[in-house]
């Protein structure tokens, strides 16, 4: 459902997109045991092919933070902080521990009562790794990768075949974390009414 709180505004509330390519009525809701916050970069929030907006929207344990440098942020050092809380940061580079490993890391501490979260950067690569270098907090996160997946973000430039939509990135790793495919099944099926939607603009054709 459409939702706009301003009479005069052309732009929905929920989605962020534009009221006439609304994607409202392809959000599900998904239950999401293991909280996911995003970060994202100012660039991203207005960017019409951005789908941050759109995983925040369908996960209900989710919450997007906008900026670029969270230093001083009280709101993310306190969560970094949280004896209760365990974070670690999708991040694929050579330190960045497999979901196998982490699995086994937790298995191995049955001690450990702190639950888990995920964050994720939203944003370019470049951007991403710029936000990352401006808050030493996140870069001493522990990292975690989900291995080369070929992604399918056929309406924006990907800066190698690897590179996945912020949502994307959401499906497979929660997917994967906790098993449950079928579980965040609809986060591809909305992301991919946003590639048709798009490439159906492309070609001339109303959506």
């Amino acid at each position: 459902m459409k939702q706009s709180n301003d009479k005069n505004s052309r732009y929905c509330t929920r989605c962020t997109r534009a009221l006439k390519a609304c994607l409202c009525d392809y959000i599900v809701a998904v239950d999401n045991p293991t909280p996911l916050y995003i970060l994202q970069h100012p660039n991203e929030v207005a960017h019409p092919k951005g789908t941050a907006a759109l995983l925040a929207a369908s996960l209900q344990q989710s919450e997007i933070h906008v900026g670029e440098d969270f230093s001083r942020d009280e709101w993310l050092n306190g969560l970094l902080t949280d004896p209760s809380r365990r974070c670690y940061l999708l991040w694929p580079d050579d330190k960045a521990l497999s979901l196998t490993d982490l699995r086994q890391q937790r298995e191995s501490e049955p001690s450990d009562a702190a639950s888990l979260a995920f964050i994720l950067l939203d944003g370019t690569w470049r951007k991403a790794y710029r936000m990352l270098q401006s808050n030493p907090a996140l870069a001493r996160l522990p990292r975690i990768g989900i291995g080369a997946i070929a992604g399918q973000y056929a309406i924006r430039k990907k800066p190698f075949p690897d590179a996945l939509s912020t949502i994307e990135a959401g499906y497979h790793l929660l997917s994967r974390w906790e098993g449950r495919p079928a579980r965040y099944a609809p986060l591809l099926t909305l992301f991919n009414r946003l590639n048709t939607q798009w490439q159906d603009f492309a070609e001339g054709r109303r959506v």
